[in-house]
């Protein structure tokens, strides 16, 4: 191009001579340029390093522990069986939840259904098999010998004529009995009460003669200082001490009235009293003789009757006997009335017994609270002997979580403390209701805490032995001086945050109070508005100087190697 266009240049460019400036001006314009930026290199200042930062605040702190452990019931009952019977109905198993009045065990009482009815015809044909024996004697005696033929059956009567007339004189003593003990315990309770009021009414007599003794001996000293007085007047003398003593005296004489009016009214009463326990003492002797008690005197008139009737048959029988003397040998000996009186008595609480066992077996087991099976030992169709362990029921609503805490955060603890406890997506109330006084080894052989919060509001979501997260607040604090935590550092011997000073890093000695998940306090050491570095930067130190950055700012944070780059 610069060829091109020579023809073009002006004269003095084209002459050799001029031609030979030209580098020597680019040249110059060169190292102008160079000159230029180096001064301006020296003057422009050097950047300094940027390092994020916080301001000091106050904050509202809530200092937590955090753990966890295992979700347990605080009540559990194991449900035996009552009766031996096969197990009808077992609905249950391991997990399931129950509510108070649900059956839980139901037993099949056909069996013993069986034997109480066994036990009820037992009975039956035992007394009338004793009845039989007697019945079939006499007339076996009957068919043996036509003139014995009364015998037996007169036997008979007599027998149970004597029955009845045993029964009627037990009953008649048992009743004569309870009464006289009644009458004694009525009648000791009776001279209790009124040896106790006759006591109170010789208390009462002789508080009223001291009372009256007492006022008597005022009235005695005021007599005496109205003579003392009337003597002193006679000699002109100043008797107005005098007066004001027989005043004071004659003043608590008659103060002295009201008690003794009271005192008597008392006594009065307590008198009355007296006089109606001694009426109540002749009248309950005579309304608890056993002769005048209406059941009794019925029974009576019972036993005259049968005693004469039962005399009239024994006058027959033996009438009967010395006709067919022959008889003797088919006659029911009183051993073997005895005996078949005893095998009745046994038949009769042997059913009684068995009918009991049986209305068990029918209401089974149900369930007396909410809760969840947490043991089932058997099943539907088995055996179940009376005693044996069936079921166990542990409380769904009284629960708690068993915690351990670490050696750092024990002493931290108190009962009574809140908290806030985590079991899946639901979260629940809990108050620390036990902590352990002795340490025990967790698995990794560090010493633990044990500590049982209490769920204040379980429900229907609760499920026993699960890990449940359980957050227990053990301080807090409002609107106090505070930091980051990561601001916080912890040296072998002092506690310290990196803050700027003057545009420089520099330590300061902190004591620090409670801390939250992300705040802890400040109570001395630094104050509202300092700057503080939540986490010195890889190439920072101490005694550096550095510009403030916001924390979080995507232009803090320069690293020193950068700015020396």
């Amino acid at each position: 191009m610069l060829r091109k266009n020579k023809e073009n240049l002006p004269d003095t460019v084209k002459t050799g001579k001029k031609k030979k400036k030209v580098p020597l001006i680019i040249g110059g314009v060169v190292v102008a340029i160079i000159v230029v930026s180096f001064a301006a290199s020296k003057l422009t200042p050097k950047a300094l390093p940027q390092v994020p930062v916080s301001a000091v605040t106050k904050e509202d702190l809530t200092a937590n522990v955090d753990t966890s452990g295992t979700v347990e019931s605080l009540k559990t009952k194991t449900y035996f069986s009552p009766v031996n019977a096969t197990i009808s109905q077992y609905p249950l198993k391991v997990g399931e939840v129950v509510k108070p009045g649900d059956s839980l065990v139901a037993f099949d009482v056909s069996t013993l259904e069986q034997d109480n009815q066994k036990a009820q015809l037992n009975v039956s044909a035992t007394v009338n098999g004793s009845k039989d024996s007697v019945a079939k004697a006499a007339e076996t005696q009957q068919k043996a010998n036509e003139a014995a033929g009364k015998v037996p059956t007169l036997q008979a009567n007599v027998d149970s004529y004597q029955e009845y007339v045993a029964s009627l004189k037990t009953a008649i003593a048992d009743r004569t009995r309870e009464l006289t003990d009644w009458a004694k315990q009525e009648s000791t309770d009776a001279s209790v009460a009124l040896t106790q009021a006759q006591a109170d009414l010789t208390k009462l007599q002789q508080e009223l003669e001291g009372q009256k003794a007492e006022q008597q001996q005022l009235n005695a000293q005021a007599e005496e200082l109205k003579a003392a007085i009337a003597e002193a007047k006679k000699n002109n003398q100043d008797t107005t001490d005098l007066e004001r003593q027989w005043k004071d005296l004659n003043a608590q004489a008659e103060n002295m009235d009201p008690a003794i009016d009271d005192l008597t009214s008392q006594m009065n009463d307590k008198s009355d009293e007296v006089t109606q326990l001694q009426i109540n003492q002749i009248e309950n002797q005579s309304a608890q003789d056993p002769t005048s008690d209406a059941q009794i005197v019925e029974w009576q008139n019972e036993l005259e009757s049968a005693t004469t009737e039962l005399s009239e048959m024994q006058s027959e029988l033996a009438e009967q006997k010395s006709l067919a003397n022959s008889a003797d040998g088919a006659k029911v000996t009183e051993a073997a009335k005895a005996q078949m009186q005893a095998t009745n008595n046994i038949a009769e609480l042997e059913a009684a017994s068995l009918e009991e066992l049986l209305e068990k077996g029918k209401q089974g087991l149900q369930a007396e609270f909410s809760g969840i099976v947490s043991k089932a030992d058997t099943s539907q169709g088995s055996a179940a002997s009376q005693g044996m362990e069936l079921i166990t029921i542990a409380s769904n609503e009284e629960v708690a979580v068993n915690v351990t805490v670490s050696k750092y955060d024990y002493d931290k603890l108190k009962e009574g403390q809140k908290a806030t406890i985590t079991i899946a997506d639901h979260t629940y109330k809990g108050t620390v209701s036990r902590i352990s006084k002795m340490a025990t080894t967790n698995e990794k052989g560090a010493p633990v805490i044990w500590a049982e919060v209490k769920i204040d509001n379980p429900d229907d979501n609760i499920f026993l032995g699960v890990e449940a997260k359980v957050s227990i607040e053990t301080g807090s604090a409002k609107g106090v001086v505070s930091v980051p935590v990561n601001a916080v550092n912890t040296g072998k011997d002092s506690t310290f945050c990196y803050v700027v000073k003057d545009g420089v890093i520099a330590r300061q000695d902190v004591e620090t109070g409670i801390s939250s998940s992300e705040y802890t306090e400040i109570k001395s050491g630094l104050k509202l508005g300092d700057s503080v570095i939540a986490e010195l930067p890889d190439g920072f130190a101490e005694g550096m100087k550095v510009e403030e950055a916001a924390a979080g700012s995507t232009s803090g944070a320069q690293t020193a190697d950068a700015v020396k780059e």
